[in-house]
């Protein structure tokens, strides 16, 4: 399905080779690189988005790579992760140094014709939030995993008690029972079965 795309671009998805990059924006507020524009194209693409005007798609290296993002009928959006290099000042000082929590994240994807010359305008595949993140090192590299997911990603979650040693000390005061509930990266299933 087309979802609107213009013309000029659902001609060039038609054609045998199809010539693109994608686009990542990072909206941090407190920060000097508000929003951090980054591509993972091989030069520097300067581009207005329906997110941000005047600004310069940084092709630097920091973006690595972004899962495969599925589209749904649901209102509710799988979480995307997209890699970053944390070999990178500029990386790791925005997530160190920031609140990042519920950060908007958008993800573009802008086609190109043989001259390099932009088609249209960037065609947006991802809207969302930072949920977390995580460094990844071995011997040779450093990445950060940046864990996202859309504004309805716990749409239907009903709102209360959290898993964390504050919430769970506020009902019994010595349990350490969530001390470690952060590093959880599965759901645990509780109680009798279903």
């Amino acid at each position: 399905m087309s979802r609107g795309l213009p013309t000029a671009i659902t001609d060039e998805l038609a054609k045998d080779k199809i010539s693109f990059s994608d686009l990542l924006e990072l909206h941090f507020d407190d920060s000097p690189y508000n929003p951090l524009t980054l591509t993972n194209s091989p030069i520097d693409i300067a581009v207005n988005t329906l997110t941000s005007t005047g600004k310069t798609f940084s092709a630097n290296g920091e973006m690595l790579s972004f899962d495969t993002i599925e589209e749904t009928s649901e209102a509710r959006v799988n979480q995307v992760n997209v890699v970053l290099s944390s070999a990178s000042n500029t990386i790791t000082n925005l997530f160190f140094n920031n609140d990042y929590i519920d950060r908007r994240v958008v993800i573009y994807r802008v086609f190109y014709d043989q001259q390099f010359n932009i088609i249209d305008v960037p065609v947006m595949l991802f809207d969302g939030e930072i949920q977390g993140y995580q460094v990844n090192e071995s011997g040779s590299t450093s990445t950060l995993s940046v864990t996202t997911a859309s504004v309805f990603y716990d749409f239907d979650r009903i709102n209360g008690r959290r898993t964390n040693t504050t919430s769970q000390q506020a009902f019994f005061p010595n349990d350490k029972g969530f001390d470690h509930a952060a590093v959880v990266s599965e759901k645990i299933k509780w109680g009798k079965p279903s």
